[in-house]
């Protein structure tokens, strides 16, 4: 491998059958990317050039290789949707909606990171780089093989064309399918985007009206809004004939927060037994504090006393056209109290969903336009 000069004696090159992919050829691709090399391997968009993140002189090199500034962040490439939790705490719902509809596939997801900054996110449909990512076990990062202000290489000739005698390898998988970049975007809140790139999925497909985001609101987060949020996962799905965990396949987003929540905190003690005897568990949950974003983004806002319809008109009164009151007399707060009060609390709950079942399915009718309230 070279130094910083980003010179190395000779290019290696894999000749692959995307049919059979040579395991040895993907093996010494692997360890070449995960002891700080660059190797060239191919997607179903561009080239890219595949380099361990974890290693800052390889990053150099590639800044080197490339003429790109350090200042410019590189996406990381994944070979699983799972593989996102290594870099994300929370997708938001349409984040979650786009990865389900378009990976593996051409595009590159910008989410927020908890220390507060971005990564780039893509999940390539390319059974060869998926196979050296995964065997690499390591954070790779893979910009188009090109330098800068150049078109991205598309097949090993062009790569060589560019580095050869620069990177340490090329694996040679024939021409990219799309011959075109993957489209990027990031997202912000529950649905917002921005199109950073255009590229090879049409701005056309990306459509944030696709979902439909019920946002329930109490105080804290720990027992009304949670058991809200879980009736209704399985009130709409058997209204639509669906399992519960098919629901966001489906386009819908169910989610809760509070008006004073503390961020992460679990569901109080006597909501998670009383939604276990409903059949429903609460380990999942953790508190959210209800943020002004949140409520911008959401569909149909539905709280549980008219004292947290009065918040949100203090946040933003333009956004009461979609709040709805769940009970015309609100739905007391159970808090420290008996978990039979918990059980009246759910069953109070549960009765008063029907109608936002209904306005729900009547939505989805008529989709693009918003549920709305009374």
């Amino acid at each position: 491998m070279s130094g910083k000069k980003g010179r190395t004696s000779k290019t290696k090159v894999f000749k692959i059958n995307r049919k059979s992919p040579n395991e040895e050829a993907i093996r010494e691709a692997a360890d070449l990317i995960r002891e700080g090399g660059i190797v060239a391997i191919p997607t179903e968009t561009v080239y890219g050039l595949a380099v361990n993140r974890a290693i800052p002189e390889a990053v150099e090199r590639l800044n080197i290789v490339k003429e790109r500034s350090a200042e410019k962040h590189y996406t990381v490439h994944i070979a699983s949707s799972d593989a996102v939790w290594l870099y994300v705490n929370t997708m938001p719902p349409l984040a979650r909606h786009f990865e389900r509809k378009f990976w593996p596939g051409p595009l590159t997801l910008v989410l927020d990171t908890p220390d507060g900054s971005t990564v780039g996110l893509r999940f390539p449909k390319d059974n060869i780089a998926c196979a050296i990512i995964e065997r690499a076990k390591v954070p790779v990062i893979a910009p188009s093989a090109n330098p800068s202000e150049l078109a991205p290489a598309t097949d090993a000739q062009e790569v060589l064309k560019y580095f050869d005698g620069k990177i340490d390898a090329v694996v040679d998988g024939g021409k990219s399918p799309l011959r075109t970049a993957s489209t990027v975007v990031q997202i912000t809140g529950l649905r917002k985007m921005k199109i950073l790139r255009k590229g090879a999925l049409p701005e056309s497909e990306l459509d944030p009206s696709e979902i439909t985001i019920i946002l329930f609101v109490c105080t804290g987060n720990l027992c009304r809004s949670p058991m809200a949020e879980a009736l209704l996962r399985m009130r709409l799905s058997e209204a639509l004939g669906i399992n519960i965990k098919e629901l966001e396949s489906e386009g819908f987003y169910i989610l809760s927060a509070g008006t004073a929540a503390t961020e992460g905190m679990r569901a109080s003690e006597n909501a998670f037994q009383t939604m276990l005897e409903y059949g429903y568990d609460l380990s999942a949950h953790r508190s959210r504090h209800l943020s002004p974003q949140m409520l911008e983004d959401a569909d149909l806002i539905i709280v549980m006393g008219d004292y947290h319809r009065k918040h949100i008109e203090s946040v933003n009164p333009a956004l009461l056209s979609k709040v709805e009151l769940l009970h015309p007399q609100g739905i007391e707060d159970p808090i420290g109290q008996p978990i039979e009060v918990y059980r009246n609390v759910a069953a109070k709950i549960n009765d008063s969903l029907k109608t936002i079942v209904e306005k729900i399915l009547e939505s989805r009718t008529t989709k693009p336009t918003k549920i709305k309230t009374n």
